[in-house]
Order: structure tokens, then C-alpha cells, then sequence
């Protein structure tokens, strides 16, 4: 969470001499199918075109590997490429192994943007035959869904209707039910900042998800100039201010723009406002 720190701290770390070569796409993409290859021997891959892998297992096994938001990372910190490469390659390791049970204390709440099975549709027009995949969901906002999944220990697994409809959870009660998980998932909530402006930390994966947990969007909790204003570029970001601090709001639109098209896993450059009971767009 370094990234966090740094941007609300202001702490812009500039390339310089010492940084590494940015690998290309395909240079990337290479790297990583070799780390795999060590990794999975059993498993046969096919680069299909740059950050796209087509991965085939066992009898009928077949996965289709989008690296977009791994290179993204890694374009962060170049010299940090074999940690993030180690990261993402091992959360492969659940996807081989389709007949895992689904532990039901680890399903949480995704917050994605709406257009996101577009994106999946647009990724997968590389893919011969591809299906988008029918995953659990439902609309947050005109702006935002909710998608979704199991936490596992090396990976987010997105479960679709056949696998969820073996859990026996009702469909009405998955919200509130995927919320309380969170709160036994998430290692640690930590609030950064000062001056009404802030931002939060839960372990990387779930920030954005703490929109949805309406017991903590108190001015108690956040003493901003107004109403409480939410920014959220990316799953592990959010900015946090006043509707009336408008300097602040002015400050965070290019913050917001950067990360959102620089960062991985990519939401929204949207500011939203909490109404009491969740965030409507602005």
C-alpha cells in the first residue's frame, strides 16, 4: 500500500538513471509464461497475443490468462517485476483446481464499474469461442456494480450460477451476508490523512469494497468540510473528502485521472457522495 501513501502524502516518486527498462507488452508476456511454465508444469500455454495467455489442463482444463492488470502494476515499479509476477502467477494455482469447495465465510463483495462485463467481452475477442463468464451480481449504483466472490489464500475466485446455486445461500440476504465476511477478511482497516482529507488501507484487495460497509461513513469517523466525498480510481484506493472543500476536490481530479489510467484494476475517475445510506454519483 505504499502507492496510497504516497500519492495522499504527496510523494511522487519520479523515474530516474537506476530505474530498469520497461519491458513491452510482449517481452512481459514472455517473462511471464516462462515463470508458469516453472511454476505449473502440467499446464500446456499459448501466448495469444500480447497479456493474453490461453492456458490447457488436465482432461478439459482450459483458462484464458489476461496479464493487463499485472503489467499495469508492474509498470508502477519496474524493479519489483518478480514480485509481481510471483503474486499473480501463484493465485493460478485455484483456477487449476476447478472442483475446490467454495468456504462460504470467504465470499465477499466486489465493487467493479458498470461497464465491466463489457471489458471482460472486450478482452475476450481474442479468444476463440469465448463466453463471458455468468457471475454473481447486482447493480450498486448507476455507476458501479457489486460483483461477487470467494477469497481465497493466493486469489479472488469469481464463482458463477452453477457453482452458487450448490451453496443454498438466499439471493436477497448474499449483500449483507458478503459484507459481514468482509469484516472477518479484511486484516485491518487503517485511516490515513489529516485536514478533512483521507484515505484508507485494508490489505490492497478490498478498499473500494468498504463503501459498502454503512456503519463507518460517519462524520465521526471522517471530520470533512460538508458532506463525505468518495474517490475511487482503483480497487485499492480511496480518497475520501469534503463536498465542501472544493481546493481538495480540484486537487484530486488530476490525482484521480492518473491513477485511474495508470493504476491496475481500474474503477472509476467519478466522485461520489454519501446520502446516508450509501454513495450516489456526483
Amino acid at each position: 500500500m505504499k502507492k496510497l501513501l504516497h500519492i495522499i502524502l504527496g510523494l511522487f516518486i519520479t523515474g530516474c538513471s537506476s530505474q530498469p527498462k520497461v519491458l513491452t507488452e510482449s517481452q512481459y508476456t514472455k517473462k511471464y509464461v516462462k515463470i508458469m511454465e516453472k511454476k505449473y508444469p502440467n499446464v500446456n500455454y499459448e501466448i495469444i497475443e500480447p497479456l493474453v495467455l490461453k492456458a490447457t489442463y488436465g482432461e478439459n482444463g482450459e483458462v484464458t490468462h489476461y496479464l493487463d492488470n499485472s503489467y499495469r502494476e508492474y509498470k508502477l515499479d519496474p524493479k519489483e517485476i518478480d514480485e509481481v509476477i510471483e503474486r499473480y502467477s501463484n493465485a493460478s494455482g485455484d483456477v487449476y483446481n476447478k472442483d475446490k469447495e467454495i468456504n462460504v465465510n470467504r465470499i465477499v463483495p466486489i465493487i467493479k464499474p458498470s461497464d465491466y462485463f463489457e471489458q471482460l467481452k472486450t478482452l475476450g475477442n481474442s479468444v476463440k469461442d469465448y463466453k463471458i463468464p455468468e457471475l454473481i451480481w447486482e447493480p450498486y449504483n448507476e455507476d458501479l456494480i457489486i460483483v461477487y466472490a470467494e477469497d481465497r489464500e493466493e486469489s479472488i475466485h469469481y464463482f458463477n450460477q452453477e457453482e452458487f446455486e450448490k451453496l443454498e445461500i438466499s439471493r436477497d440476504s448474499l449483500l449483507e451476508f458478503s459484507i459481514d465476511n468482509l469484516n472477518s477478511v479484511i486484516p485491518k482497516i487503517e485511516k490515513v490523512g489529516e485536514n478533512g482529507n483521507f484515505g484508507l488501507i485494508a490489505g490492497g484487495d478490498y478498499e473500494v469494497s468498504l463503501m459498502l460497509m454503512t456503519d463507518i461513513w460517519t462524520k465521526e469517523n471522517f471530520d470533512v468540510n460538508g458532506e463525505i466525498i468518495i474517490a475511487i480510481p482503483n480497487r485499492d484506493l480511496v480518497f475520501i473528502t469534503g463536498s465542501n472543500d472544493k481546493e481538495a476536490i480540484e486537487k484530486l481530479k488530476g490525482t484521480v485521472k492518473e491513477s485511474f489510467e495508470t493504476g491496475n484494476h481500474s474503477i472509476s475517475t467519478n466522485f461520489y457522495k454519501w446520502n446516508g445510506k450509501k454513495f450516489e454519483k456526483i
